[in-house]
Order: structure tokens, then C-alpha cells, then sequence
């Protein structure tokens, strides 16, 4: 576990075992997120390429694209953004074919993630039952992320946004921000957004991550936990969960307030 208040500082720190290794799940796929923007900045992808889903794309558990037509096109902007806000797992493997696995991990390094790597393209009979075969990290290393994203400094001032707006669409909200006061249709109707949430979560069995930018009243808390537990289920009030969202309200309660 790590956050920090106010990403324009280095006060307010909390952290327990941050720099232990640990498996991420999808959280990982905003670091996939990053080096595909990495390589938009390099001029060698376009957001706007028209991408067509083939079958061979197509991988279980979480997503929608498994349930739409093979051939259905769209541009990558698209895709990417179902990678994140739906943690689209057949979304995930078409960027990770399309930039590579090995561009993926050098971004990694070069933004000096020195505990985290992408194992795997979702591939279940290679993960098996072991999330560490998909991705390892630590939580420092996703903090580091989260302020570079907040402060514009992570590839580019555009590149930072474009991650940001993203992140800021999630759909899963029962991790950290569970119990937190946000409203995600705020936008939708046009009334004032009184805490914004910005992240991407991790789900495998007996397993939850999350990292998330919150923003109240000018002030950020970048906050980002691992936390595995006893209970496999994947119901909302599976107790891991659960926990994230205790841990998630002390931690923004405690660092909004200093």
C-alpha cells in the first residue's frame, strides 16, 4: 500500500510493504496504457488507426468485446479506452500484439519501474492460477505512476491528460473509492463534480488492486494498494473488497485533511 496527498508535494506519505513485490491483475494495463502512448508520441501509432477485432482476439472473463461480432472495427483510441473503463481483456492483448511485449516493458524501465513487468498477454492456460505469471509489481512503483500522471510530468502534458480522461471513465469503483462520495453520472448531467476519480483496478481470485487519483476541492491523493485475502468470490461484497474500501476512506479522510 502507498499514497501521497497533493501530487505537487512529497508530504503526507503513507505506506506499508510498498516496495514488496506483487502480482497486479489488470491494474497493469494502465502501464500498457502508457507505453502505447509513449509510442503515439514517437509517431509510430495514431489513437485514430481503425482497428479490426478478429476472433483470435477474443479472450474470456472480463470485457465486452467477447460478446460483439468478430470484424467489428473501431479506432484504437477506442480499444484502449475499453483496455481501461471496462478492463476489456481482449482490448488488452490487441494492444499488447500491436505495440509489443518487449516496447512494453522497455517504457516500463524507462520510466524507472524497477519492480514491475509484463509477464504474459492474457493468456489463461498460461496464468493458470498464479497472477504473478500476468504481471508483477510494487506499490511504490504504481504510486510513482499515479503523481506523474497528476502533475502532467509522465511522457507528455498530452500524454498525461489523454491517460488521465481515460482513467477518469473507469466503471469499477468498489476498490479504494467504494466508499468515498463520488457520483460517476456528475458529468453526464452536467451538475458540478464534487470528488473526482481517476484510476484502474485488479481483480483475480482471492486478489484486489487499485490505483486511483482523487481530486476534492483542488487537493489530489494518489492512492494505490494490493491486498490478497481468504475469500475467492467475485461478489461486490467480497471481503477483500470490502477492506480496500475501508483502507481507501482512511487514507483520503486522513491525507485530504493534512
Amino acid at each position: 500500500m502507498s499514497s501521497l496527498r497533493d501530487a505537487t508535494s512529497q508530504q503526507a506519505k503513507i505506506a506499508w510493504r510498498a516496495e514488496k513485490s506483487t502480482p497486479t491483475a489488470s491494474c497493469i494495463k494502465l502501464q500498457i496504457l502508457i507505453a502505447l502512448l509513449s509510442e503515439v508520441e514517437k509517431g509510430n501509432q495514431s489513437l485514430d488507426q481503425t482497428i479490426s477485432v478478429k476472433s483470435s482476439d477474443l479472450v474470456g472473463e472480463s470485457g465486452v468485446l467477447k460478446h460483439l461480432s468478430p470484424g467489428i472495427t473501431m479506432p484504437l483510441r477506442d480499444v484502449a479506452t475499453l483496455m481501461i473503463i471496462l478492463s476489456d481483456n481482449s482490448a488488452t492483448n490487441i494492444v499488447v500484439d500491436l505495440i509489443g511485449l518487449d516496447t512494453i516493458n522497455r517504457v516500463i524501465a524507462e520510466t524507472n519501474l524497477s519492480s514491475t513487468r509484463l509477464v504474459n498477454r492474457l493468456d489463461f492456460e498460461k496464468i493458470g492460477d498464479d497472477p504473478t505469471k500476468f504481471a508483477v509489481s510494487a506499490a511504490n512503483d504504481f504510486l510513482t505512476t499515479l503523481i506523474a500522471i497528476a502533475k502532467g510530468q509522465l511522457i507528455s502534458v498530452r500524454a498525461s491528460q489523454t491517460i488521465y480522461e481515460i482513467m477518469s471513465r473507469q466503471h469499477y469503483l468498489d476498490l479504494l473509492p467504494r466508499k468515498l462520495p463520488y457520483n460517476p453520472y456528475a458529468r453526464d448531467r452536467g451538475t458540478e463534480l464534487e470528488l473526482a476519480v481517476a484510476g484502474k483496478t485488479g481483480f483475480f481470485s482471492g486478489f484486489r488492486g487499485d490505483a486511483v487519483i482523487v481530486e476534492r476541492l483542488g487537493v489530489k491523493v494518489a492512492m494505490t494498494a494490493f491486498a490478497t485475502g481468504a475469500d475467492p468470490s467475485f461478489r461486490t461484497d467480497n471481503a477483500v473488497a470490502r477492506f480496500m474500501g475501508e483502507l481507501g476512506e482512511a487514507l483520503f479522510a486522513d491525507l485530504s485533511a493534512s
